[in-house]
């Protein structure tokens, strides 16, 4: 695969990973004000086995989408105008 191939490929997995990731805030925010609506309700001995999954999973949730997408996009992003001067001969 071309050096050219190789930018194109990145711009497009760019382009796919943000909205990915807009996707999934935008998921686990319904998500998340659906939780909050049952909750008051639902007290029983099955709720603790469920925040014993549910707590680290969102915990997890909200640092990748605050902190590791943007910083792998960051990354991504860097990479790829590194690759646009070489290919342009900067």
């Amino acid at each position: 695969m071309s050096l050219d191939e190789q930018f194109e490929h990145m711009i497009i997995f760019e382009a796919e990973l943000t909205v990915f990731t807009r996707n999934l805030q935008s998921e686990m925010s319904s998500l998340a004000q659906c939780h909050d609506q049952v909750s008051p309700y639902w007290q029983d001995a099955m709720r603790k086995n469920y925040d014993a999954i549910w707590l680290p999973f969102h915990e997890k949730m909200i640092d990748y989408l605050k902190r590791e997408a943007p910083a792998y996009l960051q990354f991504l992003h860097r990479k790829i105008q590194h690759l646009k001067e070489y290919l342009q001969g900067r």
